[in-house]
């Protein structure tokens, strides 16, 4: 860890030098906070989601509605977390702006960048499924909801790869007991 203005900074876990806006495919795994359980329950191998669960599904389905470039190939939401193929496709409004703030003082004048993110990339699309989610499941009451700060990824290159993704994530309620993000519930 670095330390920047007397504060630890959190290191990247992306690629260095990969552009997460470009075409490509992903693995992402976002868990809740502290592996609790709110999405619902592992029953005879197979995933029973409650309410909260149901609000994730719907805005995994709304992603490739309100991003005309992204795929979602396929997907499990699991107890803790949820695992997607995310795929992100050529798109005609690729083209983007950077939008700087100026701050101007009699002491310093710097530019700051607006966005942390860059549109398009894997990151605005989890931050966007992350936030549509939060906000949903607080409104319909569940207010001690949070995700973990952030996401795991991993880039598919090949064919090869996605099939073997694909076959674990539909796997995934089956061997939920052996999985690495599994917690015996409370």
């Amino acid at each position: 860890m670095t330390i920047f203005h007397d504060c630890y900074r959190v290191e990247t876990a992306r690629l260095q030098g990969k552009d997460y806006a470009e075409i490509g495919t992903y693995l992402v795994t976002v868990c809740t906070k502290d592996m609790a359980h709110w999405f619902g329950e592992v029953r005879s191998e197979r995933m029973v989601l409650n309410a909260v669960g149901m609000i994730v599904v719907e805005e995994i389905l709304k992603t490739p509605m309100l991003r005309n470039n992204v795929v979602i190939d396929a997907w499990v939401v699991m107890p803790n977390h949820v695992h997607m193929i995310v795929k992100i496709l050529p798109s005609e409004e690729m083209d983007t702006v950077e939008t700087q703030r100026c701050c101007v003082s009699q002491f310093v004048a710097e530019c700051i960048p607006l966005f942390r993110r860059k549109p398009g990339s894997l990151s605005s699309i989890v931050q966007q499924i992350k936030c549509a989610c939060t906000k949903r499941i607080c409104a319909a009451g569940y207010k001690d909801f949070q995700w973990q700060p952030r996401f795991h990824d991993r880039i598919l290159r090949t064919d090869h790869a996605v099939e073997n993704v694909r076959s674990y994530i539909a796997m995934n309620p089956v061997m939920w007991e052996r999985d690495r993000n599994y917690l015996p519930p409370d």
